[in-house]
């Protein structure tokens, strides 16, 4: 470096001192990439939970598809969800949650997580997705338990005919657990 300019408190530089100055920039930068790209384990998770599309109540058996309004539904869900970077994708075991999922997760070329176990479902979001935003396909009576072992807020218990209510939770560390109601597709029928 050379002498200041006087009068000016700057320092002149030489095309020399300008290049040393832009490598060590660069260098900082290029320091600091990776640590900003990479998902700290402490980053906000985000739960979107619902409950199974409607059911062919018709069929007899313990485990029924989706009805045609069930399976508009579904496509529905997918069509909302599209840009919601949804990451992972949990369903219990019964076809009707499955297929609830199934058309978001196959749009984005993922596999379903098969759970049946609410304590498990809760221990598994708040310890495998760090940063990430997932979908829990549940049933009537599972949704509330999730959302209040997530959060701690109570819902409203369903009735046979509510399939649009879509749940938004979000975990970030240091903060309270929020969480956000929304509908999707055609309005339920409560009974």
């Amino acid at each position: 470096m050379l002498p200041d300019l006087p009068g000016t408190g700057r320092v002149r530089q030489t095309p020399f001192v300008r290049y040393r100055l832009a490598l060590a920039t660069l260098a900082a930068c290029a320091l600091a990439v990776p640590a900003a790209n990479a998902a700290p384990s402490d980053s906000t998770t985000t739960v979107i939970l619902v409950r199974h599309a409607e059911k062919d109540t018709l069929v007899i058996g313990a485990d029924p598809p989706l009805n045609t309004a069930g399976m508009v539904r579904s496509q529905e869900l997918a069509r909302v969800l599209r840009n919601a970077g949804v990451s992972a994708f949990y369903s219990t075991p019964w076809r009707r949650n499955k297929q609830t999922a199934q058309p978001l997760a196959s749009r984005q070329g993922d596999t379903l997580i098969v759970v049946d176990a609410i304590d498990e479902t809760v221990r598994r979001l708040r310890t495998r997705h760090p940063g990430e935003t997932v979908l829990v396909v549940g049933h009537s009576n599972t949704v509330p338990q999730i959302v209040e072992a997530l959060c701690g807020e109570k819902i409203p218990p369903f009735t046979e005919g509510d399939y649009d209510r879509l749940y938004v939770i979000t975990l970030a560390p240091g903060r309270p657990p929020s969480l956000l109601r929304l509908h999707y597709g055609a309005p339920g029928k409560s009974l």
